[in-house]
């Protein structure tokens, strides 16, 4: 997988069309998560605290429950839709 493609397929706005409210909440913790990664990379000051990267780390757990909790169509939908470019 890709993950500037998953981030910026993350990001759009028509994600907004799945029908899970869920599949947006899991793009956004994405997209945020992927930035944040980013930033603790390749940002002089960018490292974070031990409290940030707890509270990251249940976010992300968060997310990913959310997700599991959908259906298995719904999951192979968004995972088509995160692993290849709209146009």
């Amino acid at each position: 997988m890709n993950h500037g493609t998953a981030r910026n397929q993350c990001s759009r706005a028509d994600v907004a069309a799945f029908p899970a409210s869920t599949i947006g909440v899991f793009a956004d913790a994405f997209a945020n998560m992927q930035d944040e990664r980013h930033q603790a990379d390749y940002a002089p000051d960018g490292k974070p605290c031990k409290s940030q990267v707890v509270q990251l780390i249940g976010e992300a757990e968060d997310a990913i429950l959310a997700l599991e909790r959908e259906t298995l169509q719904t999951r192979r939908a968004f995972a088509a839709y995160v692993l290849f470019r709209s146009r």
